[in-house]
């Protein structure tokens, strides 16, 4: 009954396979673990902050102070969540 227990798990994890592969199918697989998609993502995040940091500088001549105060709170957490990238 175990054998059969165990057959049933390992050929449904099997199964399971390629479930798991689709859901991470874009991300880059490096050979150290766990440093996956992080340098991918970490660039992305500084093309955020480069993108937020000139629509910032276009000043109120574009924005109204709320949406400065908006874009300025986007931008610190951007730059919170790059340097939690950057301090692993």
């Amino acid at each position: 009954m175990k054998k059969l227990a165990v057959i049933l798990m390992a050929v449904g994890l099997f199964g399971a396979m390629p479930v798991f592969a689709a859901e991470h199918e874009g991300m880059k697989m490096d050979t150290k673990e766990g440093v996956r998609e992080c340098a991918l993502q970490a660039e992305s995040i500084q093309k955020k902050i480069k993108r937020i940091q000139t629509e910032v500088k276009k000043g109120s001549t574009k924005y109204s102070a709320e949406e400065l105060a908006t874009l300025n709170k986007k931008l610190k957490e951007a730059n919170d969540t790059l340097d939690l990238l950057t301090r692993q």
